[in-house]
């Protein structure tokens, strides 16, 4: 319960260790949803952390300044009605990945990767917004000892997030994955 506890005060909880339905990569024709991402770039944004060692000061300072930049771009493309995909694995498996639909910035829906509603907005899937995900990078860099993210290249929300909570202590790894960004037309 210790465990469990660590993942959650640091803001990268849960885990699906099984797999589940792939994810849907394309709206329905006129269901309103477009991709959000010109296929043309690159998906990702590396930070190029790779670290077994804990961050430094300066490390995390540099970081938490990353990722304001980040957030302001994200805000500057404006878009706040979405659906994306989110995968979040530790050593504490508790949920499969989820497809999280928000509007005006609000989550008001999430399905499974099958299209299937789940029966309510749950905890800890629900707090992966896209500002929730920023939000979970600056407490992680601010308490973990590794951290590593990597930014979406078209719109530049944290995509992934990796890291350990105290380099040297077994099962306290984590990560989150954000995906398939889909915007409202």
């Amino acid at each position: 319960m210790i465990r469990a506890s660590r993942c959650v005060m640091f803001g990268i909880l849960l885990a699906a260790c099984h797999h589940a339905a792939p994810a849907r990569t394309d709206a329905p024709p006129g269901s309103g949803w477009v991709a959000a991402c010109d296929s043309a770039r690159p998906p990702l944004l590396g930070s190029g952390r790779r670290t077994t060692g804990a961050l430094s000061s300066a490390e995390r300072d540099s970081l938490l300044r990353e990722v304001e930049v980040h957030r302001a771009a994200w805000r500057a493309h404006g878009i706040t009605d979405y659906r994306i995909r989110v995968d979040i694995g530790c050593f504490c498996p508790l949920s499969p990945p989820a497809v999280l639909e928000v509007r005006a910035g609000v989550p008001i829906a999430l399905r499974d990767t099958a299209g299937r509603p789940y029966t309510a907005i749950h905890e800890p899937l629900s707090f992966y917004t896209v500002e929730g995900l920023f939000d979970a990078v600056a407490q992680t860099v601010r308490r973990a000892d590794v951290v590593d993210v990597v930014f979406d290249a078209c719109h530049d929300y944290p995509a992934s997030i990796r890291g350990d909570t105290k380099v040297g202590l077994p099962d306290d790894w984590f990560w989150t994955t954000a995906t398939l960004l889909m915007r409202r037309r």
